[in-house]
């Protein structure tokens, strides 16, 4: 059985560039967004599940992509589902540990990440993956803020988390001997570009101030925000309510937020966008995004502050102006 979606591209890893495969695998679906009638007003992971998935099915799906990519040029491993790996009802603790133990096989890769909603975490889950997985591997767990904003976060966004959680869901990260990854959207609905570029920003200078005052190991992965089916947001597009963001917005996050940490930019759409991302124009899209990637692999932004094309100027205008 294969995974809704699987994908490897650069990543660094503690100072050092190599590559990830992102895993995502198919599993019933978010119990947060079924609750909630829809759950966060801009993921559509929902489109992806299927309540007649077992936790063989599950194991199946990893044991595909184990055997079907190319594992020699990867260094770490992003197993994530269309919800919470800790929810037990979504995956249950025995194929928690099944996949674990699978990936603990794997000598050469060094970094595991795993994500989930504060609510199914546990101090004691995390410690149990992490043993699974042995000494050499660095376990990360990943969490999404989506943003420090608490309006954006939990009446735009919907996400349902409070600050207090996230950091006392960092506090049990600290105690259980993991790393921390947390995903911060970038314009979300109903924020301009240059709102949503500076919402980017000190997102991650809080998540890690966060980081320092628990005494944790952290990256921020910035979430460029697409436009999926069934959702609010597609709503919105679809009404010209919301516009795409542009990618010089994403070169700005990066060049004002790598002060902080070590930061990562997603560029997947986990093929659930119908090719609604974020875009510049077609004479520097594909230099910026290999840029993009570059820095993902480096975390020297050399590349990035040295791009331009004609298209930046108006860009810069229409932000100045507040036309985007």
């Amino acid at each position: 059985m294969k995974p809704a979606f699987y994908k490897i591209s650069p990543v660094n890893i503690e100072g050092r560039g190599s590559n990830r495969l992102m895993v995502v695998l198919r599993t019933k679906g978010c119990e947060y967004a079924k609750k909630t009638g829809g759950g966060c007003t801009v993921c559509g992971f929902l489109n992806h599940a299927d309540q007649s998935i077992t936790s063989e099915d599950i194991i199946a799906q990893v044991d595909f992509v184990l055997q079907n990519c190319d594992l020699s040029i990867v260094e770490e491993l992003d197993i994530l589902t269309l919800g919470s790996f800790f929810n037990d009802s979504e995956v249950e603790p025995r194929t928690r540990l099944a996949i674990m133990e699978r990936l603990a096989k794997i000598k050469h890769v060094r970094r595991v990440s795993v994500e989930s909603r504060a609510e199914y975490v546990t101090v004691e889950k995390i410690k149990e993956i992490k043993q699974a997985l042995g000494p050499d591997k660095i376990l990360e767990f990943g969490i999404g803020l989506e943003s420090a904003n608490d309006y954006l976060r939990n009446t735009v966004i919907k996400k349902g988390l409070t600050k207090k959680s996230f950091e006392n869901t960092v506090a049990k990260v600290k105690e259980a001997g993991a790393n921390l990854l947390t995903y911060l959207l970038v314009k979300p609905p109903h924020v301009s570009e240059r709102e949503a570029i500076d919402d980017a920003v000190q997102s991650a200078a809080y998540v890690f101030q966060a980081a320092k005052k628990y005494g944790v190991s952290a990256r921020a992965a910035f979430e460029p925000v697409f436009v999926c089916e069934n959702t609010y947001l597609e709503t919105l597009y679809l009404n010209s309510k919301y516009r795409l963001l542009n990618l010089w917005s994403v070169v700005e996050v990066i060049k004002n937020a790598h002060q902080y940490g070590c930061i990562f930019v997603g560029l997947s759409d986990e093929d659930l966008s119908l090719e609604r991302m974020p875009y510049s124009c077609s004479q520097c899209n594909k230099q910026i995004v290999s840029e993009i990637e570059n820095f993902n692999r480096t975390q020297d932004i050399t590349g990035i502050t040295g791009l331009d094309c004609q298209c930046k100027a108006a860009y810069l205008e229409k932000m100045a102006n507040g036309d985007i």
